[in-house]
């Protein structure tokens, strides 16, 4: 019976590392011809910069917005899995929340104009340090800010770095946009759950992003947590637990 069990084990061990093997080959097989596509429409929309119709131009930026929204949706797909099978590589250090949240206003800012939302970052601090991956929280907030500007028609996005009573680093990200309703909030962060209108819905075609932002959150020791009503929009704050800021 015990050696049935470190066979079943074992067995579902190897299936794990099989499925992440599988899914690191297809994530290299379909990123390195897509970036090519990418590369040379890239080229091409420059070089034919001044003879292009606004049609063309509207075309080129279809393939560019739909290749990297491909790209995402492998890289989300990838850290689920890896996630789950306890092969996801962290490298903790010491790092600056509000220079990684500078540095996703930036990246931000164009998406959020064309949309004519305001983007805003606000906080008494100059630097809110924390031990965690730049990786993973990098992208644990550039999900939240994503989101927020998808499902905000109009408003604004304000995102503040502070510490609460306890001393710990929070950072909530607030916007104007559709909202919840409150029974959903409860699966919020369950994999592939979705409201007709909220912020899981047609995230990435997936509906893995903010069950993604959860798993980035509590292998870093924080967590997350949302208040929403329907129609008035959302904040979601991260809670980092260490105390190792300053």
């Amino acid at each position: 019976y015990v050696k049935d069990i470190v066979d079943a084990k074992n067995e579902a061990e190897r299936s794990n590392n099989l499925k992440s093997d599988f899914l690191a080959q297809m994530s290299h097989e379909i990123r390195t011809p897509v970036n090519t596509i990418l590369s040379f429409t890239s080229l091409l929309k420059e070089s034919l910069e001044n003879k292009l119709e606004n049609d063309l131009k509207d075309s080129f930026n279809i393939i560019d917005n739909g290749g990297r929204r491909l790209i995402r949706t492998i890289d989300l797909i990838l850290d689920v899995s890896q996630i789950q099978s306890g092969t996801l590589k962290l490298e903790p250090s010491k790092i600056d929340l509000i220079e990684i949240i500078n540095d996703l206003i930036s990246e931000f800012k164009q998406p959020a104009s064309k949309k004519k939302l305001d983007l805003i970052f606000t906080s008494d601090l100059t630097k809110l340090n924390s031990w965690a991956d730049n990786y993973t929280i990098t992208q644990a907030f550039a999900n939240l800010i994503h989101n927020a500007i998808k499902y905000t028609a109009n408003g604004s996005i304000k995102i503040s770095a502070r510490k609460n009573e306890n001393k710990e680093a929070c950072i909530d990200f607030t916007d104007t946009g559709v909202g919840m309703s409150e029974e959903f909030l409860t699966k919020l962060f369950e994999p592939f759950s979705q409201e007709e209108t909220g912020y899981t819905r047609k995230f990435e075609g997936t509906g893995l992003g903010l069950t993604l932002v959860r798993n980035y959150c509590e292998l870093n020791d924080a967590e997350i947590s949302v208040c929403s009503k329907k129609n008035q929009g959302s904040t979601f704050t991260v809670t980092f637990k260490n105390k190792n800021h300053s």
